[in-house]
């Protein structure tokens, strides 16, 4: 019987990036690395080279820390090891490899992406700050302020964000950048004593003590990501912070994240710059299981496809796509042998399948997709392709999602959707279940969608464009009374709490087959609800809803609270 390869990594002071490399580069099949309990540091400066085009984050030539490409058999133990991550860098890369196990370690960088500051006072002229400037370091030069990093240094590119130091949570109403959005420049003055003023008019000016987080690095750096590799696992893997999401996966089968957590380390308010997890194009199944996602500047998980726009008809059999966000660029579109949809981009609905022959990547924006079978009658420019042979099930299970900017979890797939026994609280919608072909292109009209026995606190407390309710079917259709079918398909949502103090409880657009039943609601007894919300139900071209009359009081009276469905 052959023994299988361990090999043991002690920490020692300085760079573990080449000692690292070196290990996996001998590791055989069916190998494990074991790292010792302590801190390990690793640097930009000698780790080898990869070019990543990362959906939903920024491509371009990675330093990675990690690099797992074509292992099979692979696990890094971890033993409760602290790995500290330093400038540009990719902590994990798992590419075209199978059976790889990510266990006990956290990951963490020692001078982050984002900084924040203190508000000592506030004023219709302005925001005053005060830094941790040993934690922060910076400059202002002009009206500018520069935050300085590791081997990098940066302008705020996304404003500010607003949390407040006693709930860790979003301040109530706050928005992006204190309701000013994402301004392309905020003026600051230098006040000394690593005291600045934000200059300018803020709708929501916060109060004293609250933390501002100032947002100054793009997603270059995400923390973990998979490509085209199979069966992967994560358990008791911390992700403290990433400059990118925590978790990015895109054309892999089988992801498991078991006992983890996505959650800010020492005194930061914030966790990964945006996405705890990302899941694109994958297939099998996707599993949240016991997993804590805490303070990212996004969502805890977003699972989805993507749409690529026709851009010219080349003959009977073959078309030229464009993926279409800047963020999808050189993002694989779909390989021979896989199912395309061929989509009406105004109504959202498929009318043909086809089988891909052959995939010509012209570059990172165009492929010329060949098609076993002919083009349908009626094809053209600007329809939209959707790959069905790369959409997961997923199973969400004993999460709790919380404190978080924006939305819960984005669910667009065609496969068993199961969301079960989990806490959620978020500044936009718990549960958000869209689809669009004109600002993300993210593909994936549900099938299959059980919602039941989850707690939603807080929701819908943020900027109106994170969620219309606690649990938002919104895809992005013109006029959804006006199909001949309806987008979404049987979505349940059963034996629910609301404990919130948003008064919308369900919206739903264009779902055939929807229950929502024997759910119950109390007040939470935080920020009041939205005075502009009066339905708990909201329903708009849907078609075979059943919906109960009323919602049950939880905890409270015997008094039932009065469910008027209004289909707009």
């Amino acid at each position: 019987m052959k023994t299988k390869q361990n090999i043991t990594i002690a920490p020692t002071e300085g760079d573990m990036t080449r000692i690292v490399y070196d290990a996996i580069s001998n590791c055989g099949t069916d190998a494990t690395i074991s790292l010792a309990p302590g801190e390990y540091h690793f640097y930009p400066d000698l780790a080898c080279e990869h070019y990543c085009f990362v959906s939903n984050n920024r491509h371009g030539l990675k330093r990675i820390a990690f690099p797992i490409i074509q292992k099979k058999g692979l696990t890094v133990k971890g033993s409760g090891a602290r790995l500290i991550f330093h400038g540009e860098i990719v902590p994990f890369l798992i590419e075209a490899s199978e059976r790889i196990a990510l266990e006990h370690f956290s990951i963490d960088w020692e001078r982050p992406f984002y900084s924040q500051a203190t508000v000592i006072g506030s004023d219709a002229k302005g925001v005053d700050l005060e830094f941790d400037r040993m934690a922060y370091p910076y400059r202002i030069e002009g009206d500018t302020i520069i935050f300085e990093g590791e081997g990098w240094e940066n302008t705020p590119v996304d404003g500010v964000f607003a949390f407040d130091p006693q709930t860790r949570a979003p301040v109530h109403k706050s928005g992006d950048s204190l309701g000013t959005g994402f301004p392309d420049h905020i003026s600051v003055k230098d006040l000394g004593s690593d005291r600045v003023r934000l200059n300018g008019t803020f709708p929501q000016l916060p109060k004293n003590g609250d933390i501002l987080v100032m947002r100054h690095y793009a997603r270059d750096s995400p923390g973990i990501y998979l490509h085209r590799s199979n069966d992967t696992t994560l358990d008791q893997v911390d992700i403290h912070h990433a400059g990118g999401m925590g978790l990015i996966a895109q054309f892999c089968e089988n992801v498991a994240m078991t006992r983890s957590r996505v959650t800010p380390s020492g005194k930061r308010l914030f966790s990964t710059t945006v996405d705890a997890t990302h899941f694109v194009n994958c297939r099998g199944i996707i599993t949240l299981e016991n997993c804590l996602f805490e303070n990212q500047l996004d969502d805890p998980s977003n699972i989805h496809g993507i749409y690529t726009r026709i851009r010219s008809i080349e003959d009977a059999h073959s078309v030229v796509t464009e993926s279409v966000h800047p963020e999808q660029y050189g993002v694989e579109i779909g390989f021979p042998g896989d199912r395309m949809a061929i989509v009406d981009e105004t109504t959202l609905l498929g009318y043909a399948e086809l089988e891909i022959l052959e995939v010509e990547r012209i570059n990172g924006s165009f492929s010329k997709l060949s098609f076993k079978q002919a083009l349908p009658k009626g094809i053209k420019n600007g329809n939209v392709m959707e790959n069905l042979s790369w959409t997961p099930d997923l199973k969400i299970t004993g999460c709790i999602a919380r404190n978080n900017r924006a939305r819960g979890f984005l669910i667009t797939t065609p496969g068993k959707v199961v969301v079960t026994g989990n806490e959620i609280s978020s500044s936009g919608a718990a549960i958000k279940i869209s689809g669009d072909a004109k600002s993300w292109f993210e593909s994936g009209a549900v099938n299959d969608v059980f919602i039941s026995r989850n707690r939603f606190g807080d929701c819908c407390y943020g900027a109106p464009e994170w969620g219309r309710a606690c649990i938002d079917i919104d895809p992005e259709i013109k006029n959804s009374k006006t199909n001949l079918a309806c987008y979404h398909r049987n979505i349940r949502i059963e034996d629910n709490e609301f404990a919130t103090s948003e008064s919308s409880l369900l919206f739903a657009r264009s779902v055939q087959n929807l229950k929502f039943l024997r759910n119950m609601v109390g007040p939470s007894g935080n920020d009041p609800a939205d005075s502009n919300k009066t339905q708990a139900v909201v329903t708009e071209g849907c078609l075979d809803t059943e919906i109960d009359s009323t919602l049950r009081i939880a905890r409270k009276t015997d008094d039932a609270r009065r469910v008027e469905p209004c289909d707009n």
